[in-house]
């Protein structure tokens, strides 16, 4: 052996590093590791449990010592590793879509290092504990997502375990996002554990720290609490028999629907409909998937004047006169009450709803609940349209816009956002239409149920849904998943009827009760089980989202300020 050999050290003699370190010494791969972890707990994956260890890599850059640009590069790669395959099915809605899917997840990546800068600050400037620190900005940011880009609540940490119905009750009382609360602390915790010294030496042998003993304590009441409230919630269901409901689904692939023959698509339908009527027991209500009646229908006002209708209808089409236009009104109303009539069933139809009134022109994607023997519709016009699906943003300041969309210049859609989350009667009961993506919104279904005019809240949710944009792919299977929380938050039940899947019905546990598959044509015929019970969520609506993004907001301010006054501290043990 020569000299220099000697002197070397051989690998054996190398300190080995431990997980935890190795994600402080390699920040890209650890926050990456992260985003893909993340992925697979949802749809297609599906891996739940992995949630609970996900972001531990990325918590880990939080209270890493030595900062710098890299730990916020590493951050946004980490986003980017989640956020492209979780979103990857938005690229399926046309040859042109990939731009959108780019920049979606783009922006949204852009909230991991926003999370990372927040935690850093509460860690080392204001000495805040990790487990308390990272959940609640985690959660406060989390909530900035429903409002942001028209509003996008898919994803949040607490959909992952959509199926883990014990574990989740808890959104009566505080929303998906109390699941998401619980998930981030438990991640929070493992970090803890690993960097913080653990155990002292006593007399006796070895004891738990104090403070850790504190975080274990805390991590146990939280998890044991929500199980047993969850337990209590499940144990505490006293289901009733309520309406029976036929689902349509259809199979039309986005392309036929937006360009196939309009006579065939209806055939189609009415061919479904008149199934699910003759089905014994009879329904009560058959429900059409979302713009599936592919006429539109019409509305207009008694008082609009004649000059002013002739003037709006020049918005609708070339060449429509008013005279044909109320004819063909009349047609349309005439054909589908005698519809309802003729199947002795009502009619939940979802079409484009034209309406004219003194104050101008409007189209809606709208639910049309047309009953047997009722002289008038009732409607229900849909409040939360799809950004560069349903209308284009600043698309007049900035036309480039229009690269984000399946759409030409000379078929940008401009359809109107409704305004009220008025509910429709049927008979003796109730239900509230959400429409498209409208049951993924927490704070928006929520108002059926906390703005009704008499104090009656719906007995049933409906989702009118139209997935044919997206072939199939996992869009199907989160949607599904992000709707549960609906039912659980606001104890209801709620029956989807969407084409291409996934039609199915959910009791007010969050349980599903029955599905169709996916690109499959059918009806889904079900007795909904009602659910009288109420939850504080419906009245107290996002109090733990609203909480924590005023942590959020107040740590940027709080932080600079101790900043001034105080160096960064280390964290206590």
């Amino acid at each position: 052996m020569d000299s220099e050999t000697a002197l070397t050290p051989s690998r054996d003699d190398e300190p080995r590093l431990s997980l935890s370190e190795r994600a402080s010494r390699q920040p890209v791969a650890a926050a990456i590791v992260a985003g893909l972890a993340l992925w697979a707990a949802f749809p297609p994956m599906e891996w739940a449990w992995i949630a609970w260890l996900a972001l531990t890599p990325l918590f880990r850059l939080a209270v890493e010592p030595v900062g710098g640009r890299r730990l916020y590069l590493a951050a946004w790669a980490g986003g980017l590793a989640f956020w492209l395959p979780s979103l990857q099915w938005v690229r399926l809605t046309d040859a042109t879509a990939w731009t959108a899917w780019v920049a979606m997840a783009s922006i949204f990546s852009l909230w991991w290092p926003g999370f990372l800068a927040l935690t850093r600050f509460a860690v080392f400037r204001l000495n805040i504990p990790l487990m308390i620190a990272a959940p609640i900005l985690w959660v406060g940011l989390e909530h900035v997502r429903a409002f942001i880009l028209s509003g996008f609540p898919w994803y949040y940490l607490g959909h992952s375990q959509y199926r883990a119905l014990q574990l989740i009750q808890v959104a009566d009382f505080a929303g998906a996002l109390g699941v998401s609360f619980l998930i981030a602390t438990f991640n929070a915790w493992v970090v803890d554990l690993l960097t913080l010294p653990a155990l002292r030496r006593t007399p006796t042998g070895a004891r738990l720290r104090p403070r850790q003993s504190i975080r274990l304590g805390y991590v146990l009441i939280l998890v044991v609490g929500t199980l047993a409230y969850g337990g209590f919630r499940l144990s505490d269901s006293r289901f009733e028999e309520g309406p029976r409901i036929a689902l349509l689904q259809t199979n039309f692939k986005q392309a036929y629907k937006m360009g196939g023959d309009p006579h065939a698509i209806l055939s189609k339908l009415e061919s479904l409909a008149v199934k699910a009527a003759g089905h014994d027991p009879k329904p009560d209500l058959v429900v059409w998937p979302e713009t599936s009646y592919p006429f539109g229908t019409i509305e207009i006002d008694p008082a609009t004047p004649v000059d002013a209708l002739r003037r709006q209808l020049e918005q609708v089409g070339d060449g429509i006169g008013v005279d044909w236009w109320r004819e063909r009104r009349n047609d349309i109303d005439h054909y589908l009450h005698a519809m309802a009539d003729s199947l002795g069933s009502a009619m939940l139809v979802g079409a484009l709803r034209y309406t004219h009134t003194p104050e101008g022109y409007s189209k809606y994607n709208a639910a049309v609940l047309f009953t047997p023997k009722a002289a008038e519709a009732q409607v229900y016009r849909k409040i939360q349209l799809v950004p560069f699906g349903e209308y284009i943003p600043l698309v007049e300041l900035f036309p480039w816009l229009m690269v984000f969309t399946p759409y030409s210049d000379g078929h940008i859609p401009t359809l109107a956002f409704g305004r009220e989350a008025n509910t429709l009667d049927l008979g003796d009961r109730r239900i509230a239409v959400g429409i498209c993506f409208e049951d993924t919104v927490p704070h928006l279904i929520r108002r059926f149920f906390a703005e009704t005019p008499d104090g009656r809240q719906p007995d049933v949710l409906i989702d009118s849904s139209n997935d044919g944009w997206f072939h199939g792919s996992a869009e199907l299977d989160m949607h599904l998943a992000v709707s549960v929380f609906r039912c659980i938050e606001n104890r209801a039940p709620l029956a989807r009827a969407v084409n291409t899947g996934i039609s199915a019905v959910i009791d007010g546990d969050g349980r599903i009760l029955e599905v169709l598959p996916r690109l499959t044509e059918g009806v889904l015929q079900a007795t909904i089980p009602l659910d009288p019970r109420t939850g504080p969520y419906s009245s107290w609506g996002d109090w733990l989202g609203l909480s924590c993004l005023a942590v959020c907001i107040g740590i940027v301010p709080t932080g600079l300020i101790y900043r001034k006054i105080r160096p960064a501290a280390p964290r206590v043990a």
